[in-house]
């Protein structure tokens, strides 16, 4: 089975997944069903016409012809022969985040390893042979704080949707030729379809969104599990970070 193709040009791509394109490009994802696709053209010899059934036009720009040439070959084969009338309605655009640059991971990078590493070797100057521990308890501590954070953000996010959430019941989508997706879909309150992954495999998923950040959503579960699955991330959580410090103060203990 070939690989799914990806056009990519600069900070923007399009992606050609067995049901749909995904366009990402100025922080935000642009989802496009291939049913709602009336034909791809070429538009030049690095840039193809997305034309929707409804006539509106997404252009995909490529690094080179020979990428584009086999981008757009890739994309009319997978057209399906039944096509979506509904055109543009179907199209769904979400948020992406910030894109990680190249040049900010590698400054962030630095500004671990650097100072990391001038504290392993002062603390590993005061206890001769401890410099192997302070330099390898680095990665549990950026674990533990990587999983605080984590486990912080998920808190709010839950915080605030108990505080203004709205409940929906989202179905598990289908794509053209009847094979479920990995996801579900629903629709809120302004009309504007979105998609949540949650590995589940229902029919049906009952979904809490924030209506003022619709990109902030949960789906809904038993109290008991959502205490336990924070349980279980604070002691990891906490734990590397307990190891972590007791490596990265080994000389000192």
């Amino acid at each position: 089975m070939a690989s799914a193709q990806v056009l990519v040009k600069g900070y923007a791509s399009a992606r050609l997944d067995p049901d749909r394109i995904t366009v990402e490009r100025d922080r935000t994802y642009t989802k496009i069903p291939l049913a709602a696709v009336r034909e791809a053209r070429p538009d030049g010899a690095t840039a193809i016409e997305v034309v929707l059934t409804d006539g509106v036009v997404h252009r995909l720009e490529g690094p080179n012809p020979t990428a584009t040439a086999a981008f757009l070959g890739a994309l009319d084969a997978a057209l399906p022969e039944e096509r979506d009338p509904a055109g543009s309605a179907s199209v769904v655009t979400e948020p992406a985040g910030v894109p990680l640059k190249m040049r900010y991971v590698t400054g962030a990078l630095a500004a671990l390893v650097l100072p990391w590493t001038g504290w392993t070797v002062w603390a590993g100057s005061r206890e001769p042979g401890s410099w192997f521990f302070v330099f390898v308890s680095g990665l549990p501590l950026l674990l533990g704080l990587l999983g605080t954070f984590a486990l912080l953000t998920s808190l709010y996010d839950r915080l605030v949707l108990a505080r203004r959430g709205i409940t929906v019941r989202a179905v598990r989508a289908y794509g053209a030729d009847g094979r479920a997706l990995g996801h579900h879909a629903y629709t809120d309150a302004a009309g504007a379809p979105h998609h949540h992954y949650s590995g589940r495999k229902g029919e049906t998923l009952l979904v809490v969104y924030d209506p003022q950040r619709p990109g902030r959503k949960v789906a809904r579960q038993w109290w008991v599990l959502v205490a336990l699955q924070f349980l279980a991330g604070a002691v990891c959580a906490l734990g590397c970070l307990a190891l972590g410090l007791a490596g990265a103060l080994f000389p000192f203990l």
